[in-house]
């Protein structure tokens, strides 16, 4: 974790453990300027973990709340759950990427993760469709962006194309990097909302090479919405953790497992 990530999630704590602290009070405890302690309150705003009030901030108690049914996906919450394990499988994915490829961005936490680490030095054609990754990649000049817009999704970050995925239908890519919410050996690849079906099928179909982010919380895991069966993807990436009647069934579907450790 570097320390952008770690004092973020100090200030968190922080505010938890003290329901409310000012600007100033946290500038002294993280004995950074408090410039900083706003930039970092500003996103953590947007992450909706806290809400800023004026000279200070509180921690939002309702951040959890979706957590509460299962099916439910809320990606700021995903964002920090085993987020040592997404980053990991982050990084053998951008290991993964050739210079002037195009390649496709999903939705979800990990891609987010990837999203953070491509290089810019790469001169990539890269297609995306969620809005935290979109502001991502637009700190990263050297590298074409197309952006899929279309009706948005706040709990996803995702823009749904109500016109039938245009850009993507339209363009052709190397590499797409796919999310979704379970692995389960008999009932496929499934995520929680039907609305993402369709993006995620073209998205797999428009590429030469789909790739399946997935960490091993997610195996053995059912959503309501069916994406694809375990063979349509050429590569499922995940890590350790991962079940090992699992890493079998994969192996044994002819389907390329990389292991982040």
């Amino acid at each position: 974790m570097d320390k952008l990530d770690s004092r973020r999630e100090k200030i968190v704590s922080l505010l938890k453990s003290t329901s409310m602290l000012s600007i100033k009070a946290l500038s002294g405890m993280l004995q950074v300027s408090t410039m900083t302690i706003r930039r970092d309150l500003e996103f953590l705003a947007a992450q909706n973990l806290v809400h800023i009030y004026h000279g200070g901030a509180l921690y939002n108690p309702h951040f959890l709340e979706k957590a509460a049914n299962p099916n439910d996906y809320f990606l700021q919450q995903q964002t920090m759950v085993h987020k040592d394990e997404k980053m990991a499988i982050a990084a053998k994915a951008a290991g993964l990427i050739l210079p002037q490829e195009t390649i496709m961005l999903d939705t979800g936490s990990t891609v987010f993760y990837l999203s953070q680490i491509l290089s810019e030095n790469q001169n990539l054609t890269i297609i995306a469709w969620s809005l935290n990754i979109i502001e991502e990649l637009v700190r990263k000049p050297q590298n074409n962006i197309l952006i899929q817009g279309g009706i948005y999704h706040g709990e996803t970050q995702m823009f749904e194309n109500n016109q039938g995925t245009d850009i993507i239908k339209n363009s052709r890519a190397s590499k797409a990097f796919i999310s979704a919410r379970g692995l389960h050996s008999s009932l496929g690849v499934t995520c929680p909302y039907h609305y993402e079906v369709e993006t995620k099928r073209a998205a797999i179909k428009y590429s030469m090479e789909s790739i399946l982010l997935l960490d091993s919380s997610k195996f053995a895991k059912v959503c309501s919405a069916h994406l694809a069966g375990i063979t349509e993807f050429h590569t499922i990436i995940t890590d350790a953790g991962i079940p090992r009647e699992y890493e079998d069934y994969i192996k044994n579907a002819g389907v390329k497992l990389i292991i982040a450790s």
